[in-house]
């Protein structure tokens, strides 16, 4: 089943959010493909359905999905209401949500508003929402902590920074909770400071170049930022995948018994059902192995992007899988 439409309801009434949905199927119309049409008037005509019996100001998800291989283009309505800390942190809790954003037909000057993303934004959007990492950038006025599609204010920078001494020195003062917020729905999840996670945003003139663990991109749009902040992401993971193919070929020539391991999916499938895995770099290609790696949640899981082998190192050479183990073993006497 693939998730189809999102929508996310902030505090409507059922009235109100029955006709903003009805709104959104309406310009549906207009949409080219016959199959994409039918599936979204379809829809929408289910969650106004589903709207009609909730109660008025429910804070809750819409997922709609559908087997897109099937000509039959009929799928489900899931409702997901939000938690009590999911709700207060959008709901006047300083979170702020980022993406198509809907008011009410017959009140547009409501306060309440509804969000809806479709087709392969509806997936990115849920997967930012409920587990994107979040990021930390630095604007002229202010630092915030944000994901692609939710951010909160941690502190206002006060003086403009100039100097690169100025901006290592706001940066070594950011701290989880002094001032990083969290912006997790699971729970108080504040970021810290790490080699990739940081930088400024927008157009800023230094007396010199920044250090590599502080990066810098001219825009101040969401998407953007976190499109920077997820390149940024991938270069490090890259480097930290190389840096343990280093360190395993200079326990090979040590003579050694492994506890770092690259190329061999047996092996890696071995150490993983051992539960001897502590974490895996692994190339974006090997999608069955990160959904259930990720599904079980026992395995750090980085995952690395791109086409570009010139850029991947030995990482590339070395199969695009490298894992480190709880302790050194020979997996080749387990069956690998």
């Amino acid at each position: 089943m693939e998730l189809l439409a999102l929508v996310l309801n902030c505090g409507m009434s059922s009235d109100d959010l029955a006709s903003t949905l009805e709104k959104l199927r309406e310009q549906s119309k207009s949409i080219g493909s016959h199959k994409k049409r039918s599936a979204l008037w379809d829809c929408y005509t289910k969650m106004a359905s589903k709207a009609n019996n909730l109660a008025d100001g429910t804070f809750c998800f819409f997922k709609y999905s559908t087997d897109t291989s099937k000509d039959d283009t009929e799928g489900d309505v899931e409702v997901v209401e939000l938690t009590k800390r999911q709700k207060g942190m959008v709901n006047g809790g300083g979170v702020e949500l980022m993406g198509p954003r809907f008011k009410p037909p017959e009140d547009p000057s409501s306060k309440t508003v509804a969000y809806a993303w479709m087709e392969g934004a509806a997936q990115t959007a849920w997967d930012d929402l409920m587990h994107g990492e979040p990021c930390i950038y630095i604007t002229s006025e202010s630092v915030w902590v944000g994901t692609r599609h939710k951010r909160a204010l941690c502190k206002a920078t006060g003086s403009p920074l100039k100097t690169v001494k100025d901006v290592e020195k706001l940066v070594a003062e950011l701290k989880p909770d002094a001032p990083l917020r969290s912006v997790s729905f699971h729970g108080n999840e504040p970021p810290a400071v790490n080699a990739y996670n940081t930088f400024l945003a927008g157009s800023f003139k230094l007396d010199g170049p920044l250090p590599t663990t502080i990066g810098s991109v001219n825009t101040t749009s969401t998407n953007e930022m976190y499109d920077y902040f997820t390149q940024r992401k991938n270069v490090s993971n890259i480097d930290e995948a190389n840096k343990l193919i280093s360190q395993m070929l200079a326990d090979v020539g040590k003579g050694l018994t492994p506890l770092i391991c690259a190329s061999s999916t047996k092996e890696a499938s071995v150490a993983y059902k051992s539960a001897l895995m502590k974490k895996i770099y692994l190339h974006e290609s090997m999608k069955k192995f990160i959904a259930k790696a990720k599904e079980d949640g026992q395995v750090e899981v980085c995952v690395i992007k791109g086409e570009d082998e010139s850029k991947m190192g030995a990482f590339a050479q070395y199969g695009k899988l490298v894992f480190e183990m709880f302790y050194r073993c020979d997996l080749t006497t387990m069956g690998a």
